[in-house]
């Protein structure tokens, strides 16, 4: 029994790289199986970033059109799930950029609830989360990768530092660093309290 779960993990590698080789040379079934596999990732990161299915079934499909674009230079000595989720990352940071709406970035915001549906309340909660979204947006491009990763696509630092190839502490550094560059562009935008709780 020990023996069957490595066995139909390598039929599944099998398999995996078998859609990846077929779509990278333009077979459309090969890739519609591959995003049928991995179609749900993809958007679960994507709406964890903008909020709203819609905006996150474009970026999914965004995704999905560079992956497929990018299909031929995909080296297999990497996970395709980590390859794929830095794409995503990379379309959730444009689609940031594009000022597109995000829902919530509980680590980096810390807003508390709303008591009622209180309109000054709302329009509090708006204007922060589009301070954040353009801090974010503003962060250098290796600190901006690497927080989408853990904020957007809720990757631990293991799996971040596989992902973007570099080594835990260089996940750790960057991280701590944006954090400080975050909370310095927010510093406004953040109560005193609010502001103690990201520290």
């Amino acid at each position: 029994m020990g023996t069957a779960e490595p066995a139909q993990s390598s039929e599944i590698d099998a398999e995996e790289r078998r859609l990846i080789d077929r779509s990278a040379v333009g077979d459309q079934e090969a890739f519609r199986q591959l995003v049928l596999r991995y179609h749900r990732l993809v958007l679960n990161v994507a709406f964890r970033a903008v909020g709203e299915l819609s905006a996150a079934e474009d970026i999914a499909q965004e995704v999905f059109v560079k992956v497929y674009r990018a299909l031929p230079g995909y080296r297999h000595d990497k996970p395709f799930t980590h390859w794929l989720h830095r794409v995503a990352a990379n379309a959730v940071t444009d689609a940031v950029r594009k000022k597109k709406p995000i829902l919530s970035l509980d680590a980096l915001e810390r807003v508390p609830p709303a008591a009622g549906s209180d309109p000054q309340d709302v329009a509090a909660r708006h204007d922060l989360q589009r301070a954040v979204r353009d801090a974010i947006a503003a962060l250098p491009p290796h600190y901006r990768d690497t927080v989408a990763l853990q904020v957007f696509a809720e990757l631990s630092y293991d799996e971040i530092a596989r992902t973007l190839d570099i080594p835990l502490g260089t996940v750790m550094s960057r991280l701590n660093a944006a954090k400080r560059i975050l909370r310095e562009q927010l510093r406004g935008a953040l109560g005193d309290e609010d502001e103690a709780n990201t520290a």
